[in-house]
């Protein structure tokens, strides 16, 4: 039973962590951004607080044990390739995350989830547009299934904003983007 585990459920309970700590960070940001909850009045600010604590609480840990979270790789690491990979890559999560959160002021949170999962097709077209993915037949056919799907499960929005929506949107293509943008 050990050996199964290992090979195939090693991950879960990291992947069940990520899924409660993303469901419950959209929930409280949904609690305090929404117009008809807290209404804060300034979610980029929130959200920059929260980098600053988020950068705080990961470098004293990378610091702490460098060969387990890689502070040693970081510190060591090239002008080109910090301001080539890791800029760009902090700039499209911080678009990302900030777009997020100005959109949950403005759209409801099942709204806000149909919107971002479209991640996978900006992936998927992230990777044509940069040569990660060969162009095939299959991956369009992926791609247009996906939309096909997104398109289905958001027309009709009782609540739909344009604002809220381009948000959201770009947030996705920001995701989805630096998903990509890892890959180099």
């Amino acid at each position: 039973m050990s050996g199964f585990y290992q090979r195939h459920c090693a991950y879960l309970p990291a992947i069940a962590g990520w899924f409660v700590c993303s469901a419950a960070l959209t929930a409280f940001n949904k609690v305090v951004f929404g117009a008809n909850r807290g209404a804060f009045p300034c979610p980029l600010l929130f959200t920059s607080c929260h980098f600053l604590l988020q950068w705080a609480f990961s470098y004293s840990v990378s610091s702490l044990f460098p060969d387990f979270f890689g502070g040693a790789v970081v510190k060591n690491m090239s002008w080109k390739t910090y301001l080539g990979i890791s800029i760009p890559c902090g700039v499209i999560t911080a678009a990302d995350i900030g777009m997020s959160n100005l959109s949950l002021v403005r759209i409801t949170i099942t709204f806000f989830t149909m919107i971002k999962s479209s991640a996978p097709i900006w992936v998927l077209l992230s990777g044509f547009i940069f040569g990660l993915f060969p162009i095939t037949p299959t991956l369009i056919m992926v791609g247009l299934l996906i939309t096909m799907g997104e398109v289905l499960t958001s027309f009709g929005e009782v609540e739909f904003d344009e604002v809220g929506f381009l948000l959201c949107a770009g947030a996705a293509v920001c995701g989805g983007g630096r998903r990509a943008f890892i890959q180099f």
